[in-house]
């Protein structure tokens, strides 16, 4: 028993490394976490966009024409007075274009729009951190699980070992049978099998915690979490409880929601094609010749116009009433969505609670068991050296043992387990 305490203790370093700890580096190691990056890239890229459209429309030109030979023609009045026709032009014109209407009806909605992507794609960035972080926290507890695992094997076979040596000593002097001597030999040989399975199963565990938590293989993993340290888990609210603070603190919520607020916008703003579009304009013309000034004369005339023209387009009001269905379709999606997310989370929380309900049973029990297997394997070992017990019986001792301290450890991580699943389905990982 003593063994097998330093043993423990040695697996546990401090130190290394904890479920939280692994639960941090996963956001940056997830490439899910990566693509919602880009995302969120694009959706700020797209806010900027939309607010660069407020811009007043500004555009400039500079052109030279070279017009053929025109013959001169000739007012007749009085004596007559010939006009010439010239064959150079040169213009340099700007213009400003201000969409009145757009301002008030478009932009305003537009901008807004774009302002709740950003917002969505920031909150589903942080939701995917928070998605691969319980990932990699279940992750860890399975890894700590295997690795103990191999541990009580590994102690389980140098026990084993151990007692056949002592079964063989008592064979050679027939105090024992062949055959009790053939089934600790088998005992022992299925001892090994289960420490190469449980190291293999070990191996893959690490394995998928470093791809989670991006470890290279050169950096040493160790277990920085005491998992036989209690767990605190509160009382056991309601379920209606639950799946109120849930809908509060869950990015997944939020970010639908803010989605389809995003969509309501985007309606508000095609709304404004089906209305006619007021604009005022301002052009500036400095050309040689001035197409206003009469006679034409090789010469630069600055010239200039402004005004107000109200427009309306029946294809863009068709298109529109198309486009306010898709995204009213789009919308009505997010919110199928969400019903199917209310669904999904309330039978999440439930089933943790019934998980963290059944682990806490399980810890309760497996103490008594494991008390009752160390109290049979003492009297089983006194009964040996007292010669009223065979070697036999110590293996099966040692065996009931081994089970129960597998059991008592596996039920500690099941509780943590199953917390950690609690929290998340709640949306405690989001505050």
């Amino acid at each position: 028993m003593a063994a097998f305490d330093r043993d423990l203790d040695a697996l546990f370093a401090t130190g290394g490394l904890t479920a939280a700890q692994a639960a941090a580096r996963a956001g940056a190691a997830s490439p899910t976490v990566r693509r919602r990056v880009a995302e969120l890239d694009a959706a700020v890229a797209q806010l900027q966009a939309a607010e660069l459209a407020r811009v007043p429309v500004v555009s400039g030109r500079a052109s030279y024409t070279r017009l053929s030979h025109v013959a001169p023609f000739t007012i007749p009045v009085g004596p007559g007075v010939a006009i010439q026709s010239l064959e150079n032009a040169y213009l340099a014109e700007a213009q400003l274009v201000i969409p009145l209407s757009d301002y008030v009806l478009r932009y305003p909605r537009l901008v807004d729009a774009a302002r709740l992507g950003a917002d969505a794609a920031r909150l589903n960035k942080r939701s995917s951190e928070l998605s691969a972080g319980e990932d990699a926290r279940l992750a860890y507890y399975e890894w700590v699980r295997a690795k103990l695992q191999v541990l009580i094997a590994q102690r389980q076979l140098v026990q084993v070992q151990r007692t056949l040596d002592q079964v063989r000593a008592l064979t050679e002097v027939q105090r024992l049978s062949r055959a009790d001597l053939l089934r600790v030999e088998s005992q022992e040989a299925q001892a090994e099998q289960v420490v190469d399975q449980l190291a293999n199963l070990a191996a893959l565990r690490e394995e998928q915690l470093r791809l989670l938590i991006g470890a290279p293989v050169r950096e040493p993993l160790a277990i920085g979490e005491d998992i036989r340290a209690d767990v605190a888990v509160g009382e056991a609210a309601q379920l209606d409880q639950l799946m109120t603070s849930a809908a509060r603190q869950r990015l997944e919520f939020q970010v639908i929601d803010t989605g389809i607020q995003a969509k309501d916008s985007q309606r508000a703003a095609e709304q404004a094609n089906l209305l006619p579009r007021l604009s005022a304009f301002g052009t500036a013309d400095y050309a040689d010749p001035n197409p206003r000034v009469f006679p034409q004369e090789d010469k630069f005339t600055f010239t200039w116009q402004i005004g107000a023209q109200l427009t309306w387009t029946l294809n863009d009001a068709l298109i529109s009433r198309t486009t306010d269905h898709r995204l009213r379709a789009e919308a009505n999606e997010l919110r199928a969505d969400r019903e199917n997310l209310e669904h999904g989370t309330r039978i999440e929380i439930l089933a943790a609670q019934q998980a963290v309900a059944i682990a806490q049973r399980s810890l309760a029990t497996s103490q008594k068991g494991l008390a009752a297997a160390e109290e049979g394997y003492r009297v089983r070992k006194e009964l040996l050296d007292a010669e009223r017990a065979t070697a036999v019986e110590l293996v099966d001792a040692e065996t009931e043992l081994t089970r129960a301290r597998i059991t008592a450890l596996n039920a500690r991580v099941d509780l943590r387990v199953a917390r950690a699943q609690l929290d998340h389905a709640i949306g405690n990982d989001a505050r």
